[in-house]
């Protein structure tokens, strides 16, 4: 979806002392939202993150600070620290907006300390999903995307059962994850779940939309916190950008609830873990 920026008020020029062309570069440094540099790795940050970054200083806090962000249609972040859109690079959101993939690609830069560019994250793995793709336009972008963050990082599915699939070589059909709505299949994964590593999603479902049969239509990540428990992450259009503590009674449910099934078992999730290199 295409968004367009909103106008903006021009200044009164008779209130200014600068030339015309730095009221133009400061018009466009406004619009672009100044990045600043995040530690060590140099990780442009916009400004209107940058003092809850800055001041974070543990996984949880760094997620934390993605928090509350507006759900905008195809919006992310860059590699250059600025907000655009997936289809539309080129444009600058004049305010903070995010959706689901760029949410999570965006929180995962900080987490792990890797500014992953955005033709980097958007690779077509196995060139299943590009146009004319029989099984549909991007039907597997999330599950793309959660491999492109992790690609040439230790990283592992985690399944109830304690398979290890080839994640290099999996398919976005034969690798789904667990149902959502498998209340044991959670107890055995939140066993699983390890302090030092993130935990990213792709969330699926069969479809009827012509020309697509499956979608993985939903991503976000799982935190540890800094208390011993494990926090779900993501973006939706009705809630903007939050978390659910899936260790507090009730949590799980809570997820589970945002994810209900029309039929049973037909929503999964897949994680994939991968070292954190933050605290």
């Amino acid at each position: 979806m295409n968004v367009t920026p909103a106008p903006r008020l021009r200044p009164q020029a008779s209130a200014l002392r600068f030339s015309l062309p730095v009221l133009l570069l400061l018009t466009v440094l406004a619009l672009a939202g100044p990045a600043l540099p995040a530690r060590a790795d140099s990780i442009p940050t916009p400004a209107a993150l940058a003092p809850k970054l800055a001041a974070a200083r543990d996984a949880q806090a760094m997620a934390d600070a993605f928090l509350n962000i507006p759900y905008v249609d195809d919006a992310t972040l860059d590699e250059q620290g600025r907000f655009t859109l997936f289809e539309h690079p080129e444009a600058v959101l004049p305010s903070p907006g995010l959706n689901c993939s760029g949410f999570t690609l965006s929180v995962s830069r900080f987490l792990l300390q890797k500014n992953i560019a955005l033709a980097a994250a958007t690779t077509d793995i196995g060139s299943d999903s590009g146009p004319g793709s029989p099984s549909g336009h991007d039907w597997d972008f999330g599950f793309d995307l959660i491999r492109n963050i992790t690609r040439d990082l230790p990283r592992r599915a985690i399944l109830p059962g304690g398979e290890t699939p080839d994640l290099d070589a999996a398919t976005g059909h034969g690798l789904r994850g667990f149902p959502i709505a498998d209340t044991a299949a959670w107890t055995r994964v939140m066993a699983r779940l390890r302090p030092g590593h993130v935990y990213l999603a792709s969330i699926s479902k069969p479809v009827k939309t012509k020309g697509y049969t499956l979608l993985h239509y939903h991503v976000g990540l799982i935190v540890p916190g800094r208390d011993g428990g494990f926090f779900f992450y993501h973006a939706t259009p009705k809630s903007g950008s939050h978390r659910i503590s899936l260790s507090a009674p009730g949590g799980v449910k809570q997820l589970q609830e945002q994810f209900r099934d029309k039929s049973p078992n037909e929503k999964r999730i897949l994680l994939i873990e991968t070292p954190l290199a933050v605290k």
